[in-house]
């Protein structure tokens, strides 16, 4: 069973205890509350709400409307759209100079959207990314609700219209807390040794190697890091998809490969190096 079509939050005064309790009551889906609503014990005010609501949802899922589901639906459970809109959905994340918008710069933004990656990078291409953006429906983020998409508007002085899923608060609802490696390291992900001890400071780090010497494995080893916070996200959208799939009991997605990042690669040397001596590279103190 879809997991879309057993949704009734969108319904107009049923929240999410309100859902629960239908499907206490036993309602199945959709066509199900239709056909049966007059034997489930619930308020006549909800039947009519049902009656009236349903037959619309139906219709727009048969007619592949899923906007309709995207204006709808209750931030928290964008993510059972998911599995429809795949090839609308895009992850993102990005690197910054600094935690305070109007004080720091984007340095790299890193998009995937399950077939291709795609960068842009200050000063070289960055500005091509709202044309890019366009493209998608969905942006799934790490904290973005928080940091990356604020971040992105001020940067970009415009409004991204896409829906979110922050799987920071996705994951937390399902027990797992802390910060984006940690919860890697607990649903089995691996990084590999290249890539170990470095984080958003590292990240800092080598922008800064970077602008200063021109070294183009600096830009390369934060571009490498920046897209594995980028694609590891499709793991953990799955992975939190599939958990509630499994507590609604309702058909789970099939994990895809992750990709191979070819183009760019690090440079162990050079980040030990910025590891040990980082004080010449450090980021500035933001007032």
């Amino acid at each position: 069973m879809d997991l879309v079509k057993k949704s009734f939050q969108h319904i107009e005064g049923i929240n999410s205890k309100k859902e629960k309790l239908l499907w206490e009551e036993g309602v199945i889906d959709w066509q199900d509350a239709i056909d049966n609503i007059d034997y489930y014990a619930m308020p006549k005010t909800i039947k009519e709400v049902l009656k009236k609501e349903l037959p619309k949802s139906i219709y727009n899922f048969n007619s592949k409307n899923y906007d309709y589901f995207i204006k709808k639906f209750p931030p928290k459970i964008i993510y059972r759209l998911y599995p429809l809109l795949s090839d609308r959905t895009v992850f993102l994340d990005i690197e910054t100079t600094g935690l305070k918008p109007s004080a720091a710069d984007i340095t790299v933004i890193g998009c995937y959207d399950g077939k291709e990656m795609k960068i842009f990078v200050n000063g070289i291409n960055e500005k091509e990314f709202l044309d890019y953006i366009k493209n998608y429906s969905i942006i799934v983020t790490f904290n973005g609700s928080c940091f990356d998409i604020p971040f992105l508007e001020n940067y970009f002085e415009t409004k991204i219209k896409c829906a979110q899923i922050d799987l920071r608060f996705l994951l937390k609802d399902l027990g797992f807390s802390g910060g984006l490696k940690k919860i890697e390291h607990e649903v089995g992900l691996n990084r590999g040794n290249d890539m170990e001890g470095v984080n958003g400071y590292t990240a800092v780090l080598l922008w800064n190697y970077y602008k200063e010497t021109k070294d183009k494995t600096a830009i390369d080893s934060l571009i490498h890091y920046n897209l594995l916070d980028t694609i590891n996200l499709e793991h953990l959208l799955c992975f939190a998809y599939n958990k509630y799939a499994d507590m609604y009991k309702t058909k789970l997605l099939e994990y895809r490969k992750l990709p191979v990042i070819e183009n760019y690669k690090p440079n162990k040397k050079l980040i030990d190096y910025l590891h040990k001596n980082p004080y010449k590279y450090a980021p500035k103190s933001e007032s």
